[in-house]
């Protein structure tokens, strides 16, 4: 077995576990803990750890991904410009979320206390949706990179391999 052909499934496989992290965190797991936890608190934590742990997978991911074309592109295989542009995007996003996003909206629960507890029109609870919102949009901008990834594939054809032989 070619170790290119290896190396492309392993990326196709990492992109696919990276669309299915973002997709069943943010568009699975989280709304039915807001659906069914009974409270806003503690789905808040619940979902906060549970985008910790998929952003951590995420970064890992991509950086094997990141590895895996390098790899192949010193072998002689055409990853594509718009691969590299995707890839790193999403992991700028991921990253961003994780690191500066998330700490803002911790340290805006922390000043809050209860979500449940906390009037409506309260400035600071609007702050705290603004920055949900700006997550949530991220988050949807990950999950689009990651898609476009997984369709466009591992790597752009070539003449000259084939890994079905």
């Amino acid at each position: 077995m070619k170790v290119d052909c290896v190396r492309a499934g392993a990326v196709r496989l990492a992109l696919a576990l990276m669309l299915g992290l973002l997709v069943v965190s943010g568009y699975v797991v989280v709304p039915v803990l807001f659906a069914k936890a009974g409270s806003l608190a503690l789905a808040g934590s619940l979902a906060g750890s549970i985008f910790h742990m998929a952003n951590l997978g995420l970064i890992f991911l991509a950086a094997a991904v990141m590895v895996f074309w390098l790899r192949m592109q010193k072998s002689g295989a055409e990853i594509g410009r718009l691969r590299w542009i995707l890839l790193l995007l999403l992991a700028l996003f991921v990253v961003a979320n994780e690191f500066a996003v998330s700490p803002i909206l911790a340290d805006l629960k922390a000043q809050l206390g209860p979500m449940d507890q906390v009037a409506d029109d309260n400035p600071q609870r609007k702050l705290f949706a603004m920055w949900h919102g700006v997550s949530a949009v991220i988050h949807l901008l990950s999950a689009i990179a990651a898609a476009t990834l997984v369709a466009l594939g591992a790597k752009a054809p070539s003449n000259k391999d084939s890994c079905t032989s």
